[in-house]
């Protein structure tokens, strides 16, 4: 999606098997600087508790006021390749974790990914449910 959006990391907990390689490659990484990925995996971090994470923003213009560590749960940006990030999240993410994204655009649309701790990930969309009151 190419939206000025908000790309929420919400409980996506790293295996704690997994944390040694996914520290390498948020350190590390060989992603091409320019793609989508690359730009990620410069701005996400593991906090102490092993949740993925922003590093917060010099500039101060992060969605949240950063958390004590300088880490904030969401990005801004114009995430074209969201579902290759996922695709990535979903090989070290624990079970339940999500990635959300709100647009900040006219639509104020949102849609996301669910893992499932296995390598798996499902798409997310808000729907109506319930009776009209």
């Amino acid at each position: 999606m190419g939206y000025w959006s908000t790309l929420h990391l919400i409980g996506v907990k790293i295996k704690q098997k997994s944390v040694p390689v996914v520290d390498q490659e948020l350190n590390t990484h060989s992603a091409d600087e320019s793609s989508e990925l690359g730009y990620f995996l410069d701005h996400a971090v593991i906090d102490c508790d092993g949740f993925l994470s922003f590093k917060a923003s010099a500039d101060g213009h992060d969605p949240y006021v950063p958390f004590d560590d300088g880490t904030v749960p969401a990005m801004y940006g114009k995430w074209y390749e969201a579902e290759s990030i996922a695709e990535w999240v979903k090989q070290y993410s624990e079970e339940g974790g999500r990635i959300i994204l709100h647009s900040l655009e006219a639509d104020g649309e949102a849609w996301g990914w669910v893992f499932d701790g296995k390598g798996k990930m499902r798409e997310l969309q808000l729907k109506e449910i319930g009776k009209w009151k």
